[in-house]
């Protein structure tokens, strides 16, 4: 009796192997994955801003600095860093940019705009080529949804 695979055993495995592969590369497209990675990204922020912000007792900023730069503040100079000791300081990478403006969330997590709350809902667009994501806030909840 013998034992292993015979050659043609081994070329079927290679081709379903390399069928598998070949549906899988459009999808791993690094523009779409960094772009939607980055929308997340910002949404995680706001929703971590806003958390802090009811833990802390206290009104935190969402800065928009430039088209590829974000940060968290209490109203200083710098951006505050999270209790884990992260700098919520962000450079958004590989030619993604975003638009919108900034906002507050204040001790009870509602969102802000210009000291008051909102009453209407935020959004931010974040792009990448032709390819863009949206990222909104919610009034009164400050409920945040990305759509890529």
């Amino acid at each position: 009796m013998s034992r292993g695979f015979t050659l043609i055993e081994l070329v079927i495995v290679l081709v379903i192997a390399g069928a598998f592969a070949a549906l899988a590369v459009p999808r791993l497209s690094p523009g779409d994955t960094t772009l939607n990675a980055q929308a997340d990204r910002f949404a995680q922020v706001l929703r971590h801003a806003q958390a802090l912000a009811m833990s802390q007792g206290r009104v935190l900023t969402l800065e928009i600095m430039s088209a590829t730069r974000y940060r968290v503040t209490d109203g200083g100079p710098a951006p505050i860093r999270d209790p884990a000791g992260e700098l919520l300081d962000v450079t958004l990478e590989n030619g993604v940019v975003i638009s919108g403006s900034g906002t507050a969330f204040d001790s009870l997590g509602r969102p802000l705009i210009a000291g008051a709350l909102a009453s209407s809902s935020l959004g931010w667009s974040l792009s990448s080529g032709t390819r863009n994501a949206a990222v909104n806030l919610q009034p009164v909840t400050g409920f945040v949804t990305v759509t890529p």
